[in-house]
């Protein structure tokens, strides 16, 4: 069940990011302040048979939906609450949610410390794609990723990261080999 909605899932990604002032940029952005993915065993029907999921998924890739979005000085829904009291993870309050009172404006101005609680939820009889491996004793997959994009569109996210560590590193090679011999 998501925690934030209450909906029933058979996988679910969800994060709780609050929006703070960072080094790295101008203005104020979300940062993940907790996030946690999961899934119970459930059956993937595929054309030449049914396939039960029988781990914890690593990646969950799906539509997101934020549920609530609160102010610093607004408390979240009851059901939310409950979850960041319960949940050793989540910090109840930061500096960011309750700041010194001399720059409390101005953080009101700029929504510094709202948080922004969403979910990513696959429920059941979503059409998805399930990248993994065939477990030891071959009666299930042990998921490395539940979307609910295409299989190419899948395998392109997933490959997207590498490829830019790739190239990253290739433009270092290259630099490295023009300092090397002074081309």
């Amino acid at each position: 069940m998501a925690p934030f909605s209450g909906t029933d899932c058979v996988a679910l990604r969800y994060q709780i990011e609050e929006r703070r002032f960072s080094a790295l940029y101008l203005f104020p952005w979300y940062v993940t302040v907790h996030e946690a993915t999961g899934a119970v065993t459930f059956d993937v029907q595929t054309e030449t048979g049914t396939i039960p999921v029988v781990e914890p998924a690593r990646t969950v890739a799906l539509s997101t939906e934020v549920v609530p979005t609160t102010g610093s000085a607004t408390d979240p829904p009851e059901r939310i609450q409950q979850f960041e009291q319960e949940s050793d993870n989540v910090p109840p309050s930061t500096v960011w949610r309750d700041p010194p009172s001399v720059v409390r404006p101005l953080f009101s101005v700029l929504s510094i410390g709202t948080r922004r609680y969403s979910e990513q939820r696959a429920a059941v009889g979503d059409k998805l794609t399930v990248v993994g491996r065939v477990t030891d004793g071959g009666s299930g997959i042990d998921p490395l990723v539940v979307s609910d994009r295409s299989p190419a569109e899948t395998v392109f996210r997933m490959a997207k990261t590498s490829l830019g560590g790739l190239l990253i590193g290739v433009v270092g090679l290259l630099l490295g080999i023009f300092l090397v011999l002074g081309l």
